[in-house]
């Protein structure tokens, strides 16, 4: 007994020593991301976190439900996609043919109104918003440098930065996308309370607009720049000019970086399956809703334009618009938003599909064209519902 209370006291010892060097580097967030993960039996950030931080809300307008197909749910996936869903422990899946809902299913408790975390879809929300602040004359161009916005990028060569570059994500701003590194800035990003500090540390190493690299810091950046050109927190202008507009049925939540504080906005907008398939409609619908234009079509269609910019490689980016995925399968072209456990809004316009995929897990292996191999195969499981 007097060996085990030993063997106790030693580890608390060294539990109070390690959290106390953390505290003194300035590495506090690790603690708290151990108690959002590991300590909840989580090996990283999962869709059902919005609990255990602040958030904000988006508000909504005239809630509109979905229309039904005439065949909804009379049409059913083959037994072995419903075995793809289920092992990759997905939580919903849509499939909306012209405007209407053709098939929806839910697993693990979800259901209609379950809001979950979107994770990097966010990121595309964050892009939409800068082309509308741009149309409302905020932003100049997206050609304005960045340092007009921000004082941090007002000199140097951090002063050749422009919005068009962070909405490509070739600033040249190296923030590093690990998600495994509890150092990183991915982590200090997500489990920080300062997430402007956070990420005003980093500055321009090589010349904007020449290496395409996907760094979440890009987002955040545009997420500063929005608020300093709107008067206005992103969670607010989002609702005014899309949530609210698109007849959402559920208020949208948008992760913060402490209570009151900064919108994650490279992640962490939470929201019904539903209600994400409306940004689906909106973008298939070139920017408008029910013939209201929200967003300019011009910008609509550079979002879902490949920006063609070398990747480390020396291979133009093709896969990549402005904060929205490109592909082609099968001999079609489609865009999507993406989260990193295999969340999907995407949409296939030469079919008039949207596809909504939510879940815990996604395949580690992408496809052709930087495509996600999974969403290759929601794809594929879409389409033959379609067909039926």
């Amino acid at each position: 007994m007097k060996s085990l209370k030993k063997l106790l006291s030693y580890l608390c010892a060294t539990v109070a020593l390690v959290a106390l060097l953390l505290w003194l580097t300035g590495n506090q967030h690790v603690l708290y991301g151990l108690g959002k993960t590991y300590f909840i039996g989580k090996s990283k950030p999962d869709i059902d976190d919005m609990p255990y931080f602040a958030v904000s809300t988006v508000n909504i307008g005239i809630p509109t439900p979905w229309p039904q197909s005439a065949v909804f749910n009379k049409v059913a996936p083959a037994a072995e996609d419903l075995a793809y869903l289920d092992a990759r422990e997905s939580c919903a899946f849509l499939v909306i043919r012209q405007d209407s809902l053709l098939y929806e299913n839910y697993w693990r408790g979800y259901c209609d109104t379950t809001r979950s975390n979107s994770f990097s879809m966010a990121k595309s929300f964050t892009g939409m918003l800068t082309g509308i602040a741009v149309d409302d004359g905020y932003i100049k161009s997206l050609d304005q440098p960045v340092g007009d916005f921000l004082d941090a990028f007002s000199a140097g060569q951090n002063a050749s930065l422009t919005i068009r570059h962070l909405l490509e994500m070739s600033s040249g701003i190296p923030f590093g996308e690990s998600y495994n590194s509890p150092f990183g800035y991915m982590a200090r990003a997500y489990y920080g309370k300062n997430l402007e500090k956070e990420t005003l540390k980093y500055s321009v190493q090589t010349e904007p607009g020449t290496t395409w690299a996907y760094e979440g810091g890009n987002s955040v950046l545009l997420g500063l720049v929005l608020c300093k050109a709107t008067g206005k927190s992103p969670s607010r202008y989002f609702s005014e000019k899309v949530w609210s507009c698109i007849g959402a049925e559920h208020t949208g939540h948008w992760n913060l970086d402490h209570p009151g504080g900064l919108e994650k906005t490279f992640s962490g907008f939470y929201a019904t399956a539903r209600d994400f398939a409306r940004v689906g409609k909106l973008y298939l619908h070139n920017g408008s809703w029910e013939g209201d234009t929200l967003i300019d079509p011009a910008f609509v269609q550079a979002s879902i334009t490949p920006c063609r910019v070398p990747d480390p490689e020396g291979k133009p980016c093709t896969w990549y618009g402005y904060h929205w995925w490109l592909g082609d399968y099968r001999g079609e072209t489609f865009y999507s938003c993406r989260g990193m456990r295999g969340q999907y809004i995407a949409v296939l316009p030469s079919r008039n599909l949207i596809v909504v995929r939510l879940g815990h897990q996604k395949e580690t292996t992408q496809g052709e064209g930087h495509a996600a191999k999974d969403l290759l195969r929601y794809l594929d499981i879409a389409m033959s519902l379609a067909a039926q």
